[in-house]
């Protein structure tokens, strides 16, 4: 069964008020930045692996979730400079920090920029570039992801949710997890229907952006921390639609000075992060044991029938 946060709060960092999530009440901490149009709660499998040793912490970035919402002011410069701001307010000595899509984008840019803040990085599905140039190259399920977010509102959570589970990407794993992320990433109207949390204008502002901003080749040199590298090599919708070839992997390992990469061909770029304890894959991670070669690995669970 999921652990409950520890802490549900509203915390003040630079200009901005964040709604923030821990896991766990003792140990060293770890900060989770989350991808384009996530929440917090999309780090609830990580936490319930790591929290019985850990202070896990997660926020919805700018735009998302219950943080504020700005009308302009969204980068991975702009999100890396929140992140510091935030290890600052919640008093962090040197967290691990992990990003998962987006948030690995914002990870890198903060380690490459933000050294001392930082103990360790993990990079979940992302880090380099992107393999499409264009909004309108991009694959189908990103496309999709966004287009929620304007979705007239739904006459209820449980229509909304199978609208979800069509994905075939997501029905097949769907669990837990899952259902307390959406419950997390919708609004209830007063007449009951469901609209999404995330503000479309942030995403689109962040995706403009990564286009003509991002340059990860250039920040892979400056990373001085231990880095473990995870990717989701199953595809999604069609053919070599992962956010992350097998090559740029292998480019951003041969880029940063100590970095660990572990390839799961298997996982997709949601179930890396969601499958948790569930059937099929997991991924335990002792960070207390992570120098140059962290103690990561994927375990075949047997068939519970669940």
């Amino acid at each position: 069964m999921p652990i409950s946060p520890a802490r549900d709060e509203y915390i003040i960092a630079g200009d901005l008020t964040f709604h923030c999530l821990q896991w766990g009440v003792r140990g060293s901490p770890i900060i989770c930045v989350h991808g384009l149009t996530a929440n917090a709660f999309c780090f609830q499998a990580l936490a319930d692996e790591l929290a019985p040793d850990h202070r896990v912490i997660a926020y919805d970035l700018r735009g998302r979730g219950d943080s504020d919402k700005p009308e302009s002011g969204y980068s991975i410069p702009i999100h890396a400079a929140d992140l510091a701001e935030l290890i600052d307010a919640l008093e962090l000595d040197r967290p691990v920090v992990i990003g998962h899509s987006l948030g690995a984008m914002i990870a890198l840019h903060f380690a490459a920029y933000y050294p001392d803040k930082l103990s360790k990085l993990v990079l979940i599905d992302a880090g380099g570039y992107l393999p499409w140039t264009t909004e309108e190259a991009q694959p189908a399920w990103l496309t999709g992801s966004i287009a929620r977010l304007n979705w007239p509102p739904i006459a209820s959570f449980e229509e909304y949710i199978q609208r979800l589970k069509l994905a075939p990407f997501l029905s097949p794993y769907w669990n837990e997890y899952l259902d307390i992320y959406f419950a997390h990433d919708v609004y209830q109207e007063r007449d009951g229907s469901i609209i999404a949390k995330g503000y479309p204008a942030g995403v689109r502002e962040d995706q403009l952006r990564i286009y003509e901003e991002f340059k990860p080749d250039r920040l892979w040199p400056s990373i001085q921390v231990p880095t473990l590298l995870l990717r989701a090599g199953q595809e999604l919708l069609t053919p070599n639609d992962q956010l992350l070839p097998e090559s740029t992997a292998e480019a951003i390992q041969q880029g940063i000075p100590h970095c660990r990469y572990i390839n799961y061909p298997e996982l997709n770029h949601y179930t890396i992060i969601f499958v948790g304890n569930t059937k099929g894959w997991r991924c335990r991670l002792r960070v207390n044991g992570w120098r140059d070669r962290p103690d990561l690995r994927p375990v075949r669970l047997r068939d519970s029938g669940a």
